[in-house]
């Protein structure tokens, strides 16, 4: 009898063993997709801010709606991946600084900055 509860034992801890890896490789998977995905949403939105301070000037409706938007995606990857893209280092960061240090003046030529 103990020699069945030592086998029914080990064959649980088994497959909560298999279970378990399998799981941890899926949420690893996981996380480089949510990446992926969170990469690709920012630097269409930081593409799409920087047309808008190029027409419009960084300081109009359009380009401050284009920044917000900009801002809550970097939010919404700080959320799901507890960093965010930065598409002019090409690296993800891990300090919730967007929106302390980055440089959002990429009308170089000012013409529309007034």
């Amino acid at each position: 009898m103990k020699q069945a509860n030592l086998k029914n034992a080990i064959i649980a801890f088994a497959i909560g063993a298999a279970l378990l890896c399998s799981s941890a490789g899926r949420v690893f998977a996981d996380d480089d997709h949510s990446r992926t995905r969170c990469q690709h949403r920012v630097e269409k939105a930081v593409e799409h801010y920087r047309h808008e301070v190029r027409e419009h000037g960084k300081h109009s409706p359009n380009a401050e709606n284009a920044k917000a938007k900009m801002n809550a995606e970097w939010d919404r990857c700080w959320t799901e991946s507890h960093g965010w893209y930065d598409p002019d280092r090409h690296e993800w960061r891990t300090d919730r600084d967007w929106d302390h240090n980055y440089d959002w003046d990429y009308d170089h030529d000012h013409d529309h900055d007034r």
